[in-house]
């Protein structure tokens, strides 16, 4: 149960608090945060609630803070304080609402979710299951989904927004005790800075179109096409704040890609086009088509240099990498994903002599030391794999 009883309920400040609050967080250092957010309707959520936790690990002040009432602007700013540390569980919607909203890069931040697949825990543990294993409280998830922008906040919703910052520095404190034994710490403190920089800022609207459902199927003046309406609609749905299909869907757009009319009338016969969007921005939509028809995107697969030995060195790969992190106690998606095993795999099969590195996260800072000079040596045969019987993997590298 939660340590927080029923009849003692985290208060909401008001601006004046605030400023005094913010002035502690400051003195102390460190501070837990976490954003209550409604992501239906929006481009970029709006923002309901702020929780903040400071002072002790064990037992630490709470407030609440409501940004629909009370400028939240100065408080979540310190997210970007190289001297303070700001502590957030599964940071990546909190990180985009800063970046979006606030301009605010996160910079002295910790994710304990990242810590905690760096520290022997489940990858991507929720923050009741870290919790429950670390402090052995059981939290109470039951307003997890309930509407925060609707005021009075109820009883529950209170304590669920208490409760979600309550333990996040008691659970840090564990979880850094724990990584300087191992010496994981310095990892972490790098893979939170990297996926600071990923969520913070919004891609380029010209990428857009790499997010598109199908857009790998069209060929290239249709991907130009398809790219300059998805920058379009990406620019729209973000200066408007609402989501993309309320601009176009993804059908759509293929289907106009496809189809690259010239004319008003050419567009009116494609399926999912309404006649109100032809009338509010049809003449826009045929710019861009013509635009994108002129510029199209040359293929870039690589199927036709692979080998047909790729697979198998990507799965012999995968297994050495699976073998290394869990030896390290480290979820293995940290340290490459399928696609860099992939293109490692494919510079190796490509190169007739010593050519230069591919630019790879397994072949950079901490990853090459623990993984990736052991795969280089294994694919230059400097390394071999041999069956074992008493190894939980069932080979080892030697």
């Amino acid at each position: 149960m939660p340590k927080l009883p029923p009849q003692v309920l985290p208060s909401i400040v008001d601006q004046v608090d605030l400023v005094r609050i913010i002035q502690e967080v400051q003195e102390s250092g460190i501070f837990a945060l976490d954003l209550e957010f409604v992501t239906e309707g929006f481009y970029s959520p709006k923002l309901a609630l702020v929780q903040i936790a400071w002072g002790q690990m064990t037992e630490p002040r709470i407030a609440l803070v409501d940004p629909l009432k009370v400028d939240v602007t100065e408080l979540v700013s310190l997210v970007a304080s190289t001297d303070v540390c700001t502590v957030i569980h599964a940071s990546q919607g909190d990180l985009q609402i800063l970046g979006d909203q606030f301009g605010v890069r996160a910079k002295n931040f910790i994710d304990t979710q990242i810590a905690a697949a760096f520290a022997g825990f489940q990858d991507q543990v929720g923050y009741g299951n870290l919790v429950e294993q670390i402090t052995g409280v059981l939290l109470n998830k039951a307003s997890q989904f309930s509407d925060w922008t609707r005021r009075p906040l109820s009883e529950k919703q209170l304590l669920y927004a208490a409760n979600d910052v309550e333990y996040l520095l008691e659970c840090w404190n564990h979880l850094e005790s724990k990584l300087r034994q191992t010496g994981r710490l310095e990892y972490v403190l790098l893979e939170c800075d990297s996926f600071a920089e990923l969520w913070s800022t919004r891609p380029p609207v010209d990428l857009a179109y790499l997010k598109v459902d199908k857009a790998k199927s069209l060929r290239p003046d249709e991907m130009g096409v398809l790219r300059n309406l998805a920058a379009w609609r990406e620019g729209k749905a973000r200066a408007s704040n609402v989501p993309r299909v309320r601009i176009l869907s993804d059908r759509t757009l293929i289907e106009i890609s496809r189809a690259m009319p010239e004319t008003i009338e050419e567009m009116k016969v494609i399926r999912g086009l309404a006649s109100s969007q032809i009338r509010n921005f049809g003449d826009t939509l045929i710019e861009e088509i013509a635009l994108g028809r002129a510029d199209p995107i040359k293929p870039t697969d690589k199927k036709g240099t692979r080998k047909i030995n790729s697979t198998s060195l990507s799965s012999v790969l995968n297994a050495i990498i699976q073998k290394e992190a869990k030896a390290a106690g480290i979820a293995s998606r940290f340290i490459a994903t399928r696609s860099e095993i992939d293109e490692l795999v494919h510079w190796f099969l490509s190169s007739t002599a010593v050519s230069e590195e591919p630019e790879l996260r397994i072949l950079r800072s901490w990853r090459r030391e623990l993984v990736g000079n052991s795969v280089l040596e294994w694919l230059g045969g400097e390394k071999v794999i041999s069956a074992t019987r008493d190894s939980e993997v069932g080979f080892r590298l030697s």
